[in-house]
């Protein structure tokens, strides 16, 4: 990993121990040295030292890490030292909750993208640095299908390359969907490819 690959880029961060979000927000820098990034110390709910992991959107990729946290605060910074990374992770680790609303802007034939007249909204229930759990009305999809997934964060637009793998939990009634009370399935999904733009976010 290296500064321009993590500078400004959005990191989630969990406690190992009770498996809670600690922090959602921008990384300030890198150190090389260290293998630390500085995040700022009032996005942290806790700043004592404490076992983490967390997921990076980088610039073409999503890492999970395993670290610590270790230092005090200095000028509302706290340093958190990443350890080992990995690009690819299997479904039974770390899964961070993502609140974010996106929409699927193409579909895959032939490894080429055929873009929809209109975007199919979705919600993300949550992520890894190798899947993506999101819910959508029921139907849209089959296990197999690949698709473009746009998504809108603070920090910019993250697209997505994604294959569904499963389908799951069909409900309605009192849990409505995105589309207002028609039926919902979850699908779990693959990501193949990512990338980030810095600033288009709130398009």
């Amino acid at each position: 990993m290296k500064e321009g690959e993590l500078k400004n880029r959005r990191i989630i961060v969990k406690s190992v121990e009770d498996d809670t979000v600690l922090a959602d927000t921008a990384i300030l820098r890198f150190n090389s040295d260290s293998n630390s990034v500085m995040i700022r110390a009032d996005s942290l709910s806790q700043k004592k030292f404490c076992n983490i992991s967390a997921i990076i959107f980088a610039e073409k990729c999503l890492y999970e890490v395993r670290g610590t946290i270790r230092r005090a605060v200095v000028g509302n910074e706290v340093e958190v030292y990443l350890g080992k990374s990995r690009k690819k992770e299997s479904r039974t680790r770390t899964r961070y909750p993502v609140a974010i609303v996106g929409g699927i802007r193409g579909v895959y034939l032939d490894e080429r993208e055929i873009p929809l007249h209109r975007k199919i909204p979705v919600k993300i229930v949550n992520m890894s640095a190798s899947g993506i759990l999101l819910s959508a009305d029921m139907g849209y999809f089959n296990i197999g299908e690949v698709f473009s997934l746009a998504l809108r964060t603070p920090q910019g637009a993250l697209t997505l390359r994604c294959e569904i793998v499963r389908i799951q939990k069909s409900y309605g009634g009192k849990r409505k969907g995105v589309l207002g009370g028609a039926l919902q399935e979850e699908y779990g999904c693959r990501i193949r490819e990512a990338h980030f733009e810095k600033g288009r976010g709130q398009e």
